[in-house]
């Protein structure tokens, strides 16, 4: 793997002159009374408001507003092994369903990619959620299995949403663990709140029979004590946000076998033909359950989100897709038409970036996260004379050669990108070469369960862009101290922290040498006047005792007058009682319009006078983009078997836009493109 001395790489991080235009952070919301789309659930705080849109403002309890949010959850996640990415330098996703460091906990990419996951994982999305709802939540472990508790009230309440699970007190009141240790009865009670809510015991004969016996040995130990307690075991960082340029079209296909059926499927999973389940809330409706009977059958999958950028090379439109250009870079009518103007070397950067995880067609049909992939990349295009490609998937951190470019060309890129949100494209070229056709074609995977979908008897459908995009900027900790520098600003890296690369073996990154504070900072750049940095979103994962140290300090602050002073936003408190040995501080924090080129994060490490460390870290910075150019939406769907369309317009520099898309009563999503013109 080559890499950039770090000059070199700063300067393609933070000096650009370029002024994006295109259709900053597009989202669609229809009026599907379930799945809505994006536009209600970018983020956790609207998907609990869409969740218990339906309750009286002034009048549901507490408990109205967990459940409400309870049955969201149900039919919006389903049980299936827990998905994995490239978290550990090293280690390939994939390799073992049980390797929990390998395991995605951001609920964001558990939002818009999956919407699946064994019990652990869900219940740690979950804490994301309950905790936008106002309430305290934990993770509860229990035999083989683990639930979601939810704090109000004054007491702790079990949540289960991955066996579908609630246990009712005499009182109506949803039971906690200690409950059911005090009063066993409960399991024996009329199950359902009076209501058709999914409870024990659900449609799964020998599950049920599991979770009684489970709660047979919670009820045998007598306090609970040996069931752990964990926080913190869940963040939110991955910003679901979109940005398309000039040439762009970005369909989401709810068909996953739009590309050719089964053998054709793309996806990011270990399984046959992609993940699924049949027995699942999900696709369902609102969850019930009526006695013996429930609306638990349904068919819960994955969809394709297609990203295909075509830049108009003969105009400067193909700025708007680049990170880096260098000085001498021209473009002309003539061929090649992206040129060097004086004959030197000239190089420019393309980059994709979404919250949708870049999937593949395994060639076995069933694994292509350690298995062979393809169609996840297409790079397609015509140069002239010798053109030097490069790859990144770590934001120009290391680059890998992709070799030589010559005359029509494509170029599968599948291995280099899968299991990843994003991928910056070097292309170099002297003397008279050049480019004179590009063609991008990313394709990921979705959740469907994300999917704006129409529904029966006419749908609306509100569009609205809200003018921005996301640069990523998460540190590659299996590279050297060296490289690390080019996100790192270690000259105030506090000197009681050291780092080590990670590798399979090598958990920590950053080590505190004593058992005071550390701090380590990283940057965060300012892009452009018109590109101007309005936020940050932030993740850092640290080690922390077991219970934890009385004055434990974990936090991270911001700063963008060059350290002169900082603002904390994110903060992890541990309880007393908190039983998990490390966890996450995340969050976000608006950052004010000065002349400041760079933001600045600190995270900040003390164990109450124990060493500590951090493990991993992610940075995301949101930056402006100018007004929306004109948008054309395209949705399709099925009635009868035949394909009907809808076909809108958006005018440029329009933000917001509501449309009716007429339907029949029984219609089946096909896809839903928007292409910026």
């Amino acid at each position: 793997m080559r890499t950039l001395p770090a000059f070199i790489v700063i300067a393609l991080l933070t000096c650009t002159s370029i002024a994006t235009a295109g259709v900053g952070d597009p989202t669609l919301r229809t009026d599907h009374p379930h799945y809505a789309g994006e536009g209600a659930f970018q983020t956790p705080t609207g998907c609990v408001d869409f969740a218990t849109r339906l309750l009286p403002a002034d009048k549901a309890s507490d408990q109205d507003r967990a459940i409400a949010l309870y049955q969201w959850l149900l039919a919006h996640q389903f049980h299936l092994h827990s998905p994995q990415e490239c978290f550990v330098p090293g280690k390939v996703p994939g390799a073992k369903n049980d390797d929990y460091e390998m395991v995605v906990y951001d609920a964001a990419r558990g939002r818009f990619s999956y919407g699946y996951g064994l019990c652990g994982t869900v219940h740690a999305w979950n804490e994301i959620y309950f905790s936008a709802l106002g309430m305290n939540s934990r993770r509860r472990a229990f035999p083989g299995h683990t639930n979601s508790e939810i704090e109000y009230g004054g007491q702790w309440h079990t949540f289960d949403t991955d066996m579908a699970g609630l246990l009712f007190r005499k009182d109506g009141v949803v039971a906690g663990y200690e409950d059911i240790i005090k009063d066993p009865s409960i399991l024996n009670l009329p199950q359902g709140g009076g209501r058709s809510l999914p409870h024990y015991a659900f449609a799964w004969p020998s599950d049920f029979n599991s979770m009684k016996q489970g709660w047979q040995e919670i009820i045998k130990s007598g306090d609970g004590s040996k069931w752990y307690k964990m926080y913190r075991s869940g963040y939110e960082a991955l910003p679901g946000i979109v940005h398309l340029r000039r040439g762009e079209t970005f369909t989401r296909y709810f068909n996953r076998d739009h590309f050719g059926g089964p053998a054709d499927r793309r996806f990011w999973h270990v399984q046959k033909n992609g993940p699924m389940r049949d027995w699942t809330f999900v696709n369902q409706g609102e969850p019930k359950h009526d006695g013996p009977k429930s609306n638990s059958r349904g068919n819960a999958s994955y969809c394709n989100a297609q990203f295909i950028y075509t830049p108009d090379l003969s105009t400067d439109a193909w700025r708007e897709g680049t990170m880096n250009i260098s000085n001498n870079l021209g473009s002309s009518a003539a061929s090649p038409r992206l040129r060097s103007k004086d004959g030197k070397e000239a190089s420019v950067v393309f980059t994709h970036f979404s919250p949708y995880v870049i999937c593949g067609d395994p060639v076995d049909d069933e694994n292509p996260m350690t298995g062979k992939a393809t169609g996840g990349l297409t790079l397609t295009g015509k140069a002239t004379g010798n053109v030097t490609l490069e790859i990144s998937t770590n934001s120009g951190q290391s680059w890998q050669p992709l070799g030589k470019l010559t005359g029509s060309f494509t170029s599968d890129l599948t291995e280099q990108t899968k299991g990843r949100y994003g991928w910056w494209l070097r292309f170099t070229f002297a003397d008279k070469a050049g480019l004179d056709e590009l063609t991008f074609t990313t394709v990921s995977q979705m959740n469907q369960a994300m999917y704006p979908r129409l529904k029966p008897e006419g749908s609306h459908v509100i569009y609205h862009a809200a003018s921005r995009r996301v640069l990523p900027l998460v540190p590659d900790f299996g590279l050297s101290e060296k490289e690390i520098s080019t996100i790192e600003d270690s000259a105030r890296r506090s000197a009681n922290l050291k780092y080590t690369p990670r590798d399979a073996k090598q958990t920590l990154a950053y080590t505190t040498t004593n058992n005071k504070p550390g701090q380590v900072v990283f940057r965060v750049p300012l892009l452009s006047e018109r590109d101007r940095l309005m936020e940050v979103s932030a993740a850092a994962r640290f080690r922390v005792r077991v219970p934890p140290p009385q004055g434990a300090d974990f936090h991270m602050s911001i700063s963008n007058d060059d350290g002169k002073t900082w603002q904390p936003f994110a903060k992890a408190p541990l309880p007393a009682d908190n039983e998990y040995s490390s966890g996450w501080m995340y969050g976000s924090a608006k950052v004010a319009d000065t002349a400041s080129r760079d933001a600045l994060l600190r995270v900040n490490l003390y164990a109450g006078g124990y060493t500590t460390g951090l493990i991993t870290a992610e940075l995301y910075g949101i930056y402006q983009t100018p007004p929306p150019r004109a948008c054309k939406l395209t949705y399709a769907w099925k009635e009868n078997g035949s394909l009907k369309t809808h076909t809108e317009s958006i005018p440029a520099g329009q933000e917001s836009h509501g449309f009716d898309v007429k339907t029949g009563k029984t219609i089946t999503d096909e896809y839903v493109r928007m292409s910026v013109e």
